[in-house]
C-alpha cells in the first residue's frame, strides 16, 4: 500500500517536474538569446551612426557618474542584468576643427516591460552619464527606471567637455543648437529604432525625466516634439535659462560689492554671511512663516502668506551683532533676493523665495561662493556663469569687466544674449498637440533652489494653464499637474522632505489613468515624518488632529 501510495505521489508531482525540466532550459534559452541579440546591436547601423559598444552587462553596481553619485536607491546602488549599447553619429569637425558628435548610451533589461525613458542630462551636459534613469536624490528609496524594467537613454547633446559647466561648444552653432533642443529630437529617434531591433517591438510608451537642464530638455521634449512623449517628468527646470544667468549673475555681483566694503569678508562674498547669519536669516522666515499651514514643523508650505522682510533683522544702534544683521548686509541681502531693476524702478526678473533652506552653508555656495579653510574662496560656479553668459551665449561676445549691474548694463546683457535664448528656453505655453494626444506632464520643484527662482516656474504654470484653458477649454490638469516641495534646494536636499515616487505616479497616469492628486513624501532631514506634497494650487494644510508627523494629518487644499 505505502508502494503505491508513493507511487501516485510520484505521479502527482510529475506535471510539476517535468514544467521545471522544461523551464530550466526555456529560461536558459531566452537568456542565450536576448545575450546573442545584444551582441549583435554591434553590427547596427543607421545612417551614419556607429556603435562603438554592444555588450550584456550583469548585476552589479551602478557606474560612477563623472561628476556625481548616482541615485535612485540606497547605496551601495546595485544593477540588474542588461544589454549596454554605446554609439555616435554626427561625427564633423566644427569650428577650430574641434571634433563633435551626437554621442548615446542605451541600457535595456532582459525583462523589458515596453517603456521607454529619455534621461535628462545636467549642467551643460558633455558627458553621457549612465542609462539607468536615476532619482536625483542619492538615497531615494524608489528604484531607477532601468530596475523597474525600463529602457533607458541618455547623451552628451553633441559635444565633449571636461566639466558639465563649461560652455565653450557654444562657439559651434550647429553644437548649441543640438544642446538647446535638436538632440532631444534625434536621439530619442535612433533609441526607439535601436530598441525596435534589440527587443523585437517598438516601446508601448515613451517618457521623458531630467532635472535642472533635464527638467529644460523634459518641458522641450513636450512643446518641441509632441508626438514623441506620452509622459514628461520636469524637475527644477532650467526652462528660463538665460534670465535665470542673468538673475544669478546680478545676486553674485551684488554680494561681490558688499563683500568690498565688509572688514571680516576682505572682498571674497564667500566670507560676507557667516554660517550663524545664515542660520539667524533662517530661523527669522520659519518664525515668521513656518505656522501657516496649521503645522509648526519646520517647513513652509504656505508661501503665498510669507511676507519675510529681511531687513527687520537690521542692528538696531547698541544691539549686538550676534542677534541681527548689519544694515549694509541686509541692504544688500534684499536686493540681491528682489534682483536687478528696469528704468522705472520695478522688478526685472522674478525674486528669490524665502524659504526654510536659504542661507544654509549649501545654498550659499551658489550664491556667493565655496569659503575655503586657507581663507580663500571658490567662485567657479559663478565665474562660470558670467563667461557662460558674455563670451558663448552673447552673440557676439561682451566683454564682462564692462559690465555692472545698472539697468542700462543688464538690458545690454539681455539684448545680447537674445539670439541664444531663443533657442534654449522653454518658456513656450502652448501644449495643445502634446495634451490633445493624451500627453501628461508633471512638473516638481523645491522652493529652496538657489539657481533657479521656484516663483518664476509657478508663475509660468499660471500663465501656461490660463492659456491652455482659453485655447481648448479643458481644465489644465487634465494634462498638467505642478508639485512644489518646501525646503527642497536644487533637485534634491536641503531641510526638506525630498524622496517621492514621480515617475511611478506619472507612469500611473499615463497608462491607467490615475492623475496625482499629490504625492507622498519623506526625508532624511526629517525621519520619521511624511507629508502630501500637493498638486498645485494646493497646499498640504494641517486638519487640526493627529500626529504632525503623519501625512494622514494632513489635507490638500489651497
Amino acid at each position: 500500500m505505502q508502494t503505491n501510495q508513493r507511487r501516485n505521489a510520484a505521479l502527482r508531482l510529475l506535471p510539476l517536474t517535468l514544467a521545471l525540466a522544461l523551464a530550466v532550459p526555456h529560461a536558459a534559452r531566452a537568456s542565450e538569446d536576448f545575450a546573442a541579440r545584444c551582441r549583435a546591436m554591434g553590427q547596427y547601423s543607421d545612417g551614419d551612426l556607429k556603435v562603438t559598444t554592444a555588450q550584456l552587462v550583469p548585476a552589479g553596481p551602478a557606474p560612477a557618474l563623472p561628476f556625481s553619485q548616482p541615485g535612485g536607491a540606497a547605496k551601495p546602488l546595485q544593477l540588474p542584468e542588461h544589454c549596454l549599447v554605446q554609439a555616435s553619429f554626427e561625427q564633423r569637425a566644427g569650428v577650430g576643427d574641434k571634433p563633435y558628435a551626437i554621442r548615446m548610451e542605451l541600457r535595456l533589461p532582459p525583462d523589458w516591460n515596453g517603456r521607454f525613458l529619455f534621461q535628462g542630462g545636467g549642467g551643460m551636459n558633455g558627458f553621457v552619464p549612465p542609462a539607468i534613469g536615476a532619482n536625483s536624490n542619492a538615497q531615494s528609496a524608489y528604484p531607477p527606471a532601468l530596475h523597474r524594467g525600463f529602457a533607458v537613454v541618455s547623451t552628451d547633446t553633441g559635444h565633449d567637455a571636461p566639466n558639465p559647466a563649461d560652455a565653450s561648444f557654444a562657439r559651434d552653432q550647429l553644437a548649441k543648437l543640438n544642446y538647446a533642443y535638436a538632440a532631444i529630437g534625434k536621439v530619442t529617434l535612433h533609441a526607439k529604432a535601436m530598441i525596435a531591433r534589440l527587443a523585437g517591438k517598438a516601446p508601448d510608451h515613451s517618457y521623458f525625466a531630467g532635472c535642472s537642464n533635464g527638467g529644460r530638455e523634459a518641458m522641450l521634449a513636450a512643446q518641441r516634439y509632441p508626438d514623441l512623449f506620452d509622459g514628461v517628468l520636469a524637475s527644477n527646470p532650467a526652462f528660463n535659462l538665460r534670465d535665470a544667468a542673468v538673475m544669478s549673475y546680478f545676486s553674485g555681483k551684488t554680494y561681490d560689492a558688499a563683500a568690498q566694503n565688509d572688514a571680516k569678508a576682505r572682498g571674497l562674498a564667500a566670507f560676507l554671511i557667516t554660517p550663524a547669519e545664515g542660520e539667524l536669516i533662517r530661523k527669522a522666515v520659519l518664525e515668521q512663516c513656518d505656522a501657516l499651514d496649521g503645522a509648526k514643523d519646520g517647513m513652509v508650505f504656505d508661501h503665498a502668506a510669507c511676507h519675510f522682510n529681511v531687513k527687520s533683522l537690521e542692528c538696531k544702534p547698541g544691539q549686538s551683532s550676534a542677534n541681527c544683521l548689519a544694515p549694509a548686509k541686509a541692504e544688500a541681502i534684499a536686493k540681491a533676493f528682489q534682483g536687478p531693476l528696469d528704468d522705472a524702478g520695478k522688478p526685472r526678473f522674478t525674486p528669490w523665495v524665502w524659504d526654510a533652506s536659504v542661507f544654509t552653508p549649501d545654498w550659499l555656495i551658489w550664491q556667493t561662493g565655496l569659503p575655503l579653510p586657507n581663507g580663500q574662496s571658490m567662485t567657479m560656479l559663478r565665474e562660470l556663469v558670467t563667461a557662460s553668459l558674455t563670451q558663448y551665449f552673447a552673440f557676439p561676445a561682451i566683454d564682462a569687466a564692462t559690465l555692472s549691474t545698472s539697468p542700462r548694463d543688464i538690458e545690454r546683457l539681455l539684448r545680447a544674449t537674445d539670439a541664444t535664448a531663443g533657442l534654449t528656453v522653454a518658456t513656450s505655453t502652448d501644449f495643445t498637440s502634446f495634451a490633445a494626444r493624451g500627453g501628461k506632464v508633471m512638473f516638481t520643484d523645491g522652493w529652496s533652489d538657489p539657481i533657479f527662482s521656484a516663483q518664476d516656474l509657478v508663475n509660468w504654470y499660471g500663465r501656461m494653464a490660463a492659456d491652455m484653458e482659453r485655447v481648448s477649454g479643458k481644465p489644465t490638469e487634465q494634462f498638467a499637474r505642478l508639485f512644489m516641495v518646501p525646503g527642497m534646494a536644487h533637485c534634491t536636499g536641503g531641510q526638506s522632505l525630498d524622496d517621492m515616487d514621480a515617475l511611478g505616479s506619472l507612469v500611473s497616469w499615463v497608462e491607467q489613468g490615475k492623475a496625482p492628486d499629490m504625492l507622498k513624501a519623506t526625508g532624511q532631514s526629517f525621519p520619521g515624518v511624511s507629508r502630501p506634497i500637493c498638486a498645485w494650487p494646493a497646499i498640504a494644510r494641517y486638519k487640526g488632529s493627529g500626529p504632525v508627523d503623519d501625512a494622514a494629518s494632513f489635507t490638500c487644499k489651497p
